[in-house]
């Protein structure tokens, strides 16, 4: 509904207006009068109206006078000369000025309303107008933004400089830091567009009330849905003197008010606009090891930068001894197994991307066996149940591990209810054998295929087929993994008292034993993986 004032020295006049057409069913807010040219000037600082319909002869100050200033308060505003013939010339005058349009007095409803129809669509085109030139300008500086990120400039391209006055930054040189925003599990609400819209509008909105830096701010999208903030410091006493404590408001006012989480990653401040890249990739480098951190959703780049070499050496027979333990459908020893994992990534502070290169190998794992077993991701779980992205999309490693362990045990579940054939029953009656007699040091596969009254052959075909190792491995397997804990248990056992506990005679046969399937000495191990 567009505002307009109405003034004229004549009340009969002025009462004329008010009740000549239905104002509000027209499309205006009739918003008040004056009877001289002061009060009308006054009225209009304070309603600011789209339209002011005003008479040319007043006191104080006379229509064509009040007309010139109000179009230098606001051009954008329409102004409607009221004037009786004897005026005509000044209203011809007044056109000329900038001011819209004239009606002649006496005037009837008819004339009026074919003025203020065509006053409306002159304020539509207008305000269609404003907001296509408010959202061209606010593309074109989210672009400019986008390409300061990107680092595809120089230092000295006289258009970046350009376009950085143009934008509102201080003068080049300054101190330039980057800090990006993620909304957490937005993979899940790929389809809800207009949600992820609307919460990163409440966070642009709120990083602007809430970070007040000494300098400027540029709040914009980002590449992958962040929302990027820019700061701009003149000096660097600014920049040291700046707490990043409005980021955190940010982080619990979306958490508690809004019921979303947020992750935040800062970078390091920079002098210059070459930093600007490099800043940013520090954020996002930040981001990525959020995983790797359990203490906050805001993580600075200075504090994960020693853990962006750290790759490790995961060792593979742990996905082994987990696909084994997922093929017995032993769910204990999937938990164990999964939770060691855990500790080994949180005992090495492992980088963010390495992290995510062993879930997503964790994953495969298990897919690996939905298809071994004939079936389909589809059967188990769901036919939109996306598993790569669900596990990065995982904000924590706690989070990401209990993911993990859910998906390994819905598919051992699952595996476990259909009905078993007779080679998975010797089997799981084969491996109970072997762990409950794995210390005899004579224990052989004769010996385990005798207590199950079947050949020796046949149970090698079907640990072959089930497991994909031979039962003797399968021995070796379990007796490595009982030396690994007693090696870690802190009983202080001598080595010959770990070799007949496992079922070695010889001290010397079990060490090269343990060697071969650990590549490490006990000794060395057990160093190793104390902490």
């Amino acid at each position: 509904m567009y505002k307009v004032v109405i003034a004229d020295d004549e009340a009969v006049f002025r009462k004329y207006l008010r009740g000549v057409v239905d104002w509000e069913a027209e499309g205006f807010e009739y918003c008040g009068e004056a009877k001289n040219g002061m009060e009308a000037w006054e009225l209009v600082q304070r309603e600011k109206p789209h339209l002011a319909l005003i008479d040319i002869n007043m006191p104080y100050m006379n229509g064509m006078d009040l007309a010139q200033k109000l179009k230098e308060f606001n051009p954008d505003m329409v102004v409607i000369l009221v004037t009786g013939h004897s005026e005509f010339e000044y209203a011809r005058k007044a056109i000329k000025i900038g001011i819209e349009d004239y009606i002649l007095k006496p005037f009837d409803e008819e004339e009026l309303l074919s003025a203020l129809h065509q006053v409306k669509n002159n304020l539509q085109k207008t305000i269609i107008g404003q907001h296509q030139e408010q959202e061209e300008r606010q593309l074109w500086r989210e672009s400019f933004l986008n390409l300061l990120i990107s680092g595809e400039y120089r230092d000295d391209d006289e258009y970046i400089l350009h376009q950085m006055t143009k934008f509102d930054f201080a003068e080049y040189p300054a101190v330039f830091q980057v800090i990006s925003v993620e909304i957490d599990d937005l993979l899940h609400e790929w389809e809800q567009l207009n949600d992820i819209r609307f919460k990163k509008y409440i966070i642009s909105n709120l990083l602007m009330d809430l970070v007040k830096p000494e300098g400027r701010q540029f709040i914009f999208n980002g590449p992958e849905n962040r929302i990027v903030s820019l700061l701009q410091f003149a000096a660097d006493e600014d920049h040291e003197q700046f707490s990043l404590k409005g980021y955190n408001q940010l982080f619990m006012l979306i958490r508690d008010r809004f019921g979303f989480s947020i992750s935040i990653g800062i970078g390091n401040a920079g002098q210059g606009i070459s930093s600007i890249r490099k800043s940013y990739m520090e954020s996002v480098i930040a981001l990525k090891n959020r995983i790797s951190t359990e203490e906050t959703n805001i993580v600075h780049y200075r504090d994960t930068a020693t853990r962006t070499s750290n790759v490790g050496f995961y060792p593979s027979e742990m996905n082994e001894n987990l696909l084994i333990s997922l093929r017995l459908h032993d769910e204990e020893e999937i938990r164990k197994q999964l939770a060691a994992i855990e500790h080994y990534i949180r005992d090495r502070q492992l980088s963010g991307d390495y992290i995510h290169m062993i879930l997503a190998g964790l994953v495969s794992l298990c897919l690996t066996y939905i298809y071994e077993i004939g079936k389909t991701v589809e059967e188990i779980f769901t036919p939109e149940f996306s598993p790569f992205q669900e596990i990065t999309n995982q904000p924590t490693l706690k989070e990401a591990f209990e993911w993990i362990t859910n998906l390994y045990t819905t598919a051992m579940k699952y595996s476990k209810s259909v009905k078993h054939s007779k080679s998975a029953k010797i089997l799981a009656a084969a491996c109970e054998y072997i762990q409950n007699h794995y210390q005899d040091s004579q224990l052989k596969v004769e010996e385990v295929s005798r207590s199950l009254y079947i050949q020796s052959r046949y149970l090698r075909r079907i640990f072959k087929q089930e497991l994909g190792i031979g039962v003797s491995d399968y021995i070796t397997d379990v007796r490595m993994q009982k030396a690994k804990e007693l090696l870690l248990a802190g009983h202080n056992l001598k080595l010959s008292e770990i070799s007949e506990m496992v079922g070695y005679g010889d001290p010397s046969h079990f060490s090269k034993s343990f060697k071969k399937y650990t590549g490490l000495p006990p000794s060395e191990y057990e160093v190793l993986h104390k902490k």
